[in-house]
């Protein structure tokens, strides 16, 4: 039984087997107090043990000097601590039990997410990761549960790719282990299941995929892996305006979902962050929206440049950060969507617009993160395509499958991309992607 069911009051009195790992360990001559926890609660269950009831000197002296964290297995007696109104375990038999060691590199301290980094394998225990990687995991399920409610086909997107969906040349080649190509083209790790999701939605209408992506970006930014995962939704006969609406409603689903279940690890991390977490999930599940185009987006920024440090804005300017969460903030309590960006600075299959200068691509950019969600429109005539594959040199024989997508019935197409560890960061109010990734491969680290 796990100490969640444990917990639950209609228990009291009952006799139970008890297995986790001691977080906290106090005693005095006669009395000491275990807190125990398994992962299914983040506060654990305070188990005592008493001199007088285990009736045998040498294992209350063991009890005594159970390092912090090591593996138990007992049987308790469960009862209501009359101060709190909780149920904890009074200890009648040691079981089973692993020790941890004395010199474990985590103690009952304050340890820096800088210290904790470097022992990824062991920072799951401290009470912070619990809660984040908890979260991330209900962000996870969430997102699942809303697009399989929404009707949509989950597709196991390829990790082994000869694409480059970005046409950025960011990748990690793959070859052998003596350096050999192992397949007949040029293979490299995904950047993304985008093309290969639109391949499906002309069969589905609606499929998402959810993976792992690597990119050979040489960044080490606080919110930049080598390694990270992407959401990706793709709709066919939608437009871009209902794929925005759509990503609001996701949000707005995840952020009810992490209400209802997990107000223990929000309350904990808001505690320990000074963060308000709990105005942060309001705000995704009130669904403001705010939609602004890309050109009155540079006139806000023309009109506060000084408070930049990129001051030369104009039309055709790539946005960075500092104006991505200047602009998230501009309108206060709305979620901001930019769209209608300059073709010049986008991925070659985004639709243009009539004016020939822009095309319907969006982003979606919230405070203190910036660019949450990136999608478009993709370009469904032919030609238009095939001259834009051309004026971004991509081979186009590498991509010839799906450029001929367009020439198999396809009317329309609109999808988005959305970085989990940056929505785990903003719920979480985690300043450093590295600190929401299990185990985070970053340039020039990689620890596991």
């Amino acid at each position: 039984m796990s100490i969640k069911k444990i917990l639950e009051l209609s228990n009291e009195g009952k006799t139970v087997q008890l297995k986790g790992w001691v977080r906290f360990n106090r005693s005095s001559k006669k009395i000491g107090f275990l807190e125990i926890f398994d992962g299914s609660t983040l506060n654990g269950i305070q188990v005592v043990y008493k001199a007088e009831k285990l009736n045998d000197e040498k294992t209350f002296k063991f009890l005594q000097s159970l390092p912090i964290f090591s593996a138990i297995d007992f049987t308790i007696e469960l009862v209501k601590n009359n101060k709190n109104n909780v149920l904890e375990g009074n200890l009648l038999k040691i079981n089973e039990f692993a020790l941890a060691t004395e010199n474990n590199p985590l103690q009952r301290k304050t340890h820096s997410h800088e210290f904790l980094r470097e022992i990824a394998h062991l920072r799951p225990k401290t009470k912070t990761f619990q809660s984040i990687f908890k979260i991330r995991s209900l962000i996870m399920f969430a997102l699942h549960s809303f697009f399989n409610e929404q009707g949509f086909i989950y597709v196991n997107s390829p990790i082994l790719t000869s694409n480059d969906a970005e046409g950025a040349g960011e990748t990690f080649k793959v070859v052998t282990n003596d350096k050999k190509e192992f397949f007949t083209n040029s293979v490299s790790l995904s950047v993304s299941g985008q093309l290969q999701a639109e391949s499906f939605a002309q069969s589905f209408t609606k499929v998402y995929t959810l993976a792992p992506t690597f990119r050979a970006e040489n960044s080490n930014t606080q919110k930049h892996a080598s390694e990270f995962w992407m959401l990706e939704p793709e709709i066919a006969f939608a437009d871009y305006n209902e794929v925005m609406d759509l990503s609001a409603e996701m949000l707005a689903y995840v952020a009810n979902y992490l209400n209802l279940h997990a107000k223990e690890y929000i309350d904990f991390l808001t505690e320990q962050t000074g963060v308000d977490l709990g105005k942060r999930i309001s705000i995704l599940m009130d669904k403001k929206i705010k939609k602004i185009k890309y050109e009155k987006a540079i006139e806000i920024l023309k009109e506060h440049k000084e408070q930049f440090e990129v001051q030369d804005i104009e039309f055709g300017l790539d946005l960075s950060t500092e104006h991505e969460k200047f602009l998230a903030t501009f309108y206060e309590d709305s979620i901001v969507y930019i769209y209608d960006y300059p073709k010049t600075i986008k991925a070659f299959y985004m639709k243009q617009n009539d004016d020939q200068k822009t095309v319907r691509g969006f982003d979606l950019i919230i405070p203190e993160i910036g660019e949450l969600i990136g999608g478009s429109e993709r370009e469904n005539d032919f030609e238009k395509i095939l001259t834009a594959t051309k004026a971004n040199n991509i081979d186009m024989e590498e991509l010839s499958w799906y450029l001929d997508l367009r020439k198999e019935g396809y009317l329309k197409s609109t999808g988005f991309g959305l970085g989990i560890e940056r929505l785990v960061m903003y719920l979480t109010g985690t300043k450093n992607i590295r600190d929401v990734l299990p185990f985070p491969r970053t340039p020039g680290n990689i620890l596991y």
